[in-house]
């Protein structure tokens, strides 16, 4: 946020939940209950939490139904007042009843269920100083999803709207439907039309060159735009699964070997067409992400160390991976890749990546980074690979191991493959705590 700027809350909820049917015909969507409150009474939780205390709805379609409970959604700690709009002017153009300027705005989706750490994401919005962050995370249909490209700091480089063409080949990084806008941007919002938040605002604003990013997060949020997944997210509720997810609250994570674990061993891969997945991997990815245990690829990728791929290259063969699993309904959580080789004299090697490292498997360098960046519970974690360095890896950071298609030993447990060794391990009460 730039300076002082005041927060205020703008939570869209105008949506004629079209895809809803009978399920929204009495209770707009917005209003749909979870724990015994509506969906929105959530959201202004959040809001008390983060220090945010004005809070507007923004409704059209169904504006009725949330102002007879409004009550039912208000909070001392944040004034929350309701907007109608006259006409239709989507999720954008809607920002335009929001009254007075100046403010900083932090956009949640009405349609959204989260929890989430909102102070952390308008930190990070503060320091990077764009015009606009949007939240990002994997999930579970990316082919229907906007899709985001981001820099290694987080600047968004594109953004594409859904449907995809067939031969899209980004990274499984989706907008979440909860941004935060700075003023100059929203003035941008043109007035005489309707205005998609992300299509006519962010996408046109990226093509500019204006500066917006994108906050990764593998905390909970889903849509509950169909019947479908609105019973998922429910389900997920009553479960537990949404507050587990939450940046405070460790989780175990399952470190995933590549190749030979999770795609088809082809020696060197150096073409996105050379992933392949294996019978069974994207059901076993899936049964993690539905049992709330984080998905974490580590994998050595000696072809940029010897000149066979460049970093380019091997993001565009993890986003054929990552979109082949999400076509199956699967997602990773993070990805880490070891660029290193110990060995010289190939031609073409990249001399400043032959060498010795912290990463390279056996070593434990990217577990440990994995425990740095994201909510992981190491005692309660677990490596699966298809190699002796992936056992010994795990032996190093005091892991349990799976050794696919390998043999057992103390402290590593045999299996067949990465689904039967995901359903031993989602088994043990040491594990998932989440897992049923």
């Amino acid at each position: 946020m730039r300076g002082d700027r005041p927060v205020r809350a703008a939570l869209v909820a105008g949506g004629k939940a079209t895809r809803m049917g009978a399920l929204a015909a009495a209770v707009p969507k917005p209003m749909l209950p979870f724990g015994g409150r509506p969906l929105l009474a959530h959201h202004v939780d959040l809001l008390a939490q983060c220090g945010v205390r004005e809070a507007t709805i923004l409704a059209g379609h169904g504006a009725e139904g949330i102002a007879n409970r409004l009550g039912e959604v208000t909070r001392s700690e944040v004034r929350v007042e309701l907007a109608v709009e006259a006409r239709p002017r989507g999720s954008g153009g809607c920002l335009r009843e929001i009254p007075g300027a100046g403010e900083t705005l932090l956009v949640l989706f009405g349609d959204i269920l989260l929890d989430m750490d909102l102070a952390e994401l308008l930190r990070f919005h503060r320091v990077r100083g764009g015009l606009a962050t949007a939240v990002v995370h994997p999930n579970d249909h990316p082919h229907d999803s906007d899709l985001a490209e981001l820099d290694p700091q987080g600047r968004i480089l594109a953004l594409h709207r859904k449907p995809h063409p067939p031969d899209l080949c980004v990274r499984n990084l989706v907008t979440a439907g909860v941004f935060v806008l700075e003023p100059e941007l929203v003035a941008q919002i043109p007035e005489d039309r309707p205005c998609d938040l992300v299509h006519d605002l962010l996408v046109p604003a990226v093509e500019r060159g204006v500066p917006l990013f994108g906050y990764r997060t593998t905390e909970y949020l889903k849509d509950i735009g169909t019947p479908e997944r609105f019973r998922a997210v429910t389900e997920d509720w009553e479960r537990g699964l949404v507050a587990a997810a939450h940046r405070s609250r460790r989780r175990p994570a399952a470190f995933l070997d590549r190749d030979g674990t999770l795609n088809r061993h082809r020696g060197l891969i150096t073409r996105p067409e050379e992933i392949e997945l294996l019978p069974g991997a994207a059901r076993a990815v899936r049964r993690l992400n539905r049992a709330g245990a984080l998905a974490v690829v580590i994998t050595n990728q000696p072809v940029l160390a010897r000149g066979l791929c460049d970093e380019e290259g091997l993001a565009r063969i993890h986003a054929r991976l990552e979109m082949a699993l999400g076509a199956e309904g699967a997602y990773l959580d993070a990805l880490y890749h070891c660029p290193h080789h110990p060995d010289g004299g190939y031609p073409g090697e990249v001399p400043h990546l032959k060498r010795t490292c912290s990463c390279r498997k056996p070593e434990t360098g990217m577990i440990e980074a994995a425990a740095r960046d994201l909510p992981v519970d190491l005692r309660r974690s677990a490596l699966f690979g298809d190699t002796w360095r992936d056992a010994e890896a795990a032996r190093r950071a005091g892991l349990p191991a799976y050794w696919i298609g390998g043999e057992a030993s103390p402290g590593v447990s045999a299996a067949g493959s990465l689904e039967e060794a995901v359903e031993d391990w989602l088994g043990r009460p040491s594990a998932a705590a989440i897992s049923s």
